[in-house]
């Protein structure tokens, strides 16, 4: 039974990484986004009124995916909890500590339109 609890929690944690990196990556692109939007109005010479409910809405996605990243950073803290629990205590099934000279980070990936 100990060793089946070692593969489930392994398989839990690597959805929980890949929604922490998703969130991450959504956060950046977003960001990416809000900062392109006003710099499209002042390159194409527009009136500051054309588009603010794009630049809002884009705006307020930037707070949700915040508050998304934050419910799921909670979650993160509650299955540790749930790990001691069951007596699994400390795992390292993710990246613990990042070895520079790795592969390019995810932020420092072109983008690509679809």
């Amino acid at each position: 039974m100990p060793k089946q609890r070692h593969v489930i929690a392994h398989s839990v944690a690597q959805r929980l990484f890949a929604a922490e990196e998703a969130l991450d990556i959504a956060a950046a692109r977003i960001a990416e986004l809000n900062a392109a939007l006003p710099l499209a109005r002042l390159e194409g010479k527009l009136a500051a009124s054309i588009g603010q409910d794009a630049f809002r809405a884009s705006a307020a996605a930037v707070v949700f995916v915040a508050q998304t990243r934050e419910e799921i950073v909670a979650t993160h803290a509650r299955l540790k909890q749930a790990s001691d629990d069951i007596g699994l205590g400390e795992q390292a099934y993710g990246d613990v500590f990042k070895v520079a000279g790795q592969a390019r980070p995810v932020a420092d990936r072109p983008l690509r339109a679809a």
